[in-house]
Formats: C-alpha cells, structure tokens, sequence
C-alpha cells in the first residue's frame, strides 16, 4: 500500500508502464539483500529518469523504503515459487518481468547498480526487439561457456548434448549466439517467450530428437541463465549486447583515471582495465565492447555506496571518460562506435 500512489501515477489505466527496470528479491527487511537492492533502487533514482519496479518474493520490506524518498520505485509484494516444485528461486527473474507489465524494461539484479547513460538501453531495446524478432535480448557474458566449461549449467550439461552433439567448443551447431548473460532487456513483443519458456519448465515439456539433435527435458535446464539461452537458441536468436553489465564495481576505476586524448579529442585508454571483453571463435573473434551502464557483482552495499558518490561526483564535474570502450579507445554513444567500427558484433 505506501507505493500505491506510484503505481497508479507510473502505470496507465490498462495497467502497463512503458519503461521500467525490473528487479526481483527475496529476503528479512534489515538483510544483505534488502539493502543491496536499495543501493539498486537509489542508483536508478540519482542516474536515470525511468521508473523501477521491485518485485519482493515475499511479504516484509524495509519500511525505510517510502515513496518520498524513492518517487519513481513501485514496489510488489509476490509469492514465491514453492521449495517443493524443485525449481531455483532464479526463475522468479522471469516471473517478475511478466508480473511488471513493462511494455519495455531493462532487468537488473539486487547485486547490480546503474550508471549515467544506462537510458539508451530502453530506445535500443525498443528498436531491436519487435514483432520481427519478439525475443529478449541478453549482453554478452564474460566467459564463452561451452560444452567443456564449468557455466552455469556445469560440466558435460545435458543442453550441450542437444546444441553441441561434438562436446567440442566452437562446434556447436545448434547454437545460435554466445552464452549470453541473465540481464536480459525486453518488450512487450517478448512476453510471449517469457511465458512460453517458463511453462516448459515448470510442466516439464520435451523438445523432441531431430536426428543428431538429442532430444532435452526441459526441467534439466536448472537455471533462469540456462533457460534464457536455450530459448535464444531454440528460436533462432541472434542478437546479443555488448557488455553493458560490468563484471565488478572496481570496472569503473578505469573511467575514474585520467586517460590520454589523441589530436582529434578522441579518448584513449592507457591506465587501469583498458582491455576487451574476450572474444570467441564464432560470434565476437575481436572481442566484445565494455559498456559502462551497470555494474555486476556489487555484493557489498557499502562499496556500492562509496561508487554511487564518486558517479555523481565525476558526473557533475564531467572528469570521468567515456562511458564505452573498444579496442582501447572510448566513444561517448553506441552510434560513434558503430561509425567507427562498422563490423561491430555486438549490439550497443
């Protein structure tokens, strides 16, 4: 009830929003998660103009949480999926960004933080998930998981046995893009998925043998990660971000350093993380884009603070870099990349 006024303020009378990062936790009101997703929350209201929605599996939230201090958080209260469906609490992500109603959202986990630039994700997402390609769209991960590599699904995962019949890394032929990571961005054109994926998990459907290619249960897909590729491949996707997730907070030190500027007032990066995202044999051979947006990994909420009031700092003096960065250089927005780097790979 005390973020009622935000909801019928934020959403419209058919009970959409057209914009909103979606969040989902669960967790005690004074506990580490509680007070990372309010580091989450307080970074979107200092460094972005479009609403929050917090799903809370649960039924007891902070009540220093109020909507004066936070005008742009709409908060809900969910159940969770039961401990005795024998599903991971993870797949509640997918719930939540069904539950938001967000005709475009950007999802975002409690140990995440946002950083000036991060709108641009919600017109990009806009242009690039539509009635033609009605699927998420996840960024990049910072490793190429593959049949021989300890992701999410583990070691020899049955879903490699479907996407890669050879157990040999880049051989897989079912595989459609890179192991993408689970901050996926959406419309409403997307839903469908969401839904039809969730439902083949949790009535434990099959995707059918079709010849080399090994049939798979979908219960056997563990993971929201996990289930949010095998759908990307199994409908074809091939859009991927750039990683606009920061593995860790401390990615940010570089855009704090000062960094060099060529004759045409190009910014190149000489100190602290200057290099790619790996790149892989199929998909992104000469890497992958950082993309300074969000922050991953931000477990700890007082570090997270001391980041938050640094962002504001260097955003009000206009002494921080860039806030994209490629082959060592750093542009200002996705189309200044793009005009350099016409082959880019990644979408930005």
């Amino acid at each position: 009830p005390r973020f009622r006024g935000n909801y019928d303020r934020l959403y419209n009378k058919s009970g959409w929003i057209e914009r909103a990062f979606v969040n989902y936790y669960a967790g005690i009101p004074t506990g580490k998660h509680t007070r990372m997703t309010e580091e989450l929350v307080r970074s979107v209201h200092l460094f972005s103009s479009t609403p929050i929605v917090v799903v809370h599996f649960g039924f007891t939230t902070a009540e220093s949480w109020t909507p004066e201090e936070f005008p742009r958080l709409v908060l809900v209260n969910a159940a969770p999926i039961p401990v005795t469906a024998g599903r991971s609490f993870n797949f509640n992500k997918l719930r939540a960004m069904m539950l938001s109603r967000a005709v475009v959202g950007v999802q975002l986990d409690s140990d995440q933080f946002v950083a000036p630039g991060v709108d641009r994700v919600f017109q990009r997402t806009a242009e690039e998930v539509t009635k033609d390609y009605p699927m998420p769209i996840l960024p990049a991960h910072f490793l190429d998981w593959g049949p021989s590599g300890e992701g999410p699904g583990g070691v020899g995962a049955l879903l490699w046995k479907r996407y890669c019949p050879a157990m040999k890394e880049g051989k897989c032929k079912w595989q459609t893009q890179r192991w993408g990571h689970a901050h996926p961005t959406w419309t409403f054109w997307a839903t469908p998925f969401l839904g039809r994926w969730l439902r083949r998990n949790f009535r434990d459907e099959s995707l059918p043998a079709e010849g080399p290619k090994k049939g798979l249960r979908v219960i056997d897909v563990k993971e929201d990660e996990d289930l949010l590729n095998v759908g990307t491949w199994e409908e074809g996707g091939t859009k991927q971000w750039c990683k606009f997730d920061m593995t860790d907070p401390t990615e940010f030190d570089t855009l704090f350093k000062k960094q060099s500027s060529d004759n045409t007032g190009n910014e190149k990066c000489i100190a602290g993380m200057c290099g790619d995202v790996t790149g892989d044999r199929r998909y992104h051979k000469e890497g992958v884009a950082k993309v300074f947006y969000t922050a991953h990994h931000a477990v700890d909420p007082d570090q997270t603070k001391k980041y938050l009031k640094i962002l504001q700092e260097k955003g009000a003096d206009h002494s921080m870099a860039p806030p994209i960065l490629y082959h060592g250089r750093f542009y200002k927005t996705g189309e200044e990349l793009k005009k350099a780097v016409p082959d880019l790979t990644c979408l930005i």
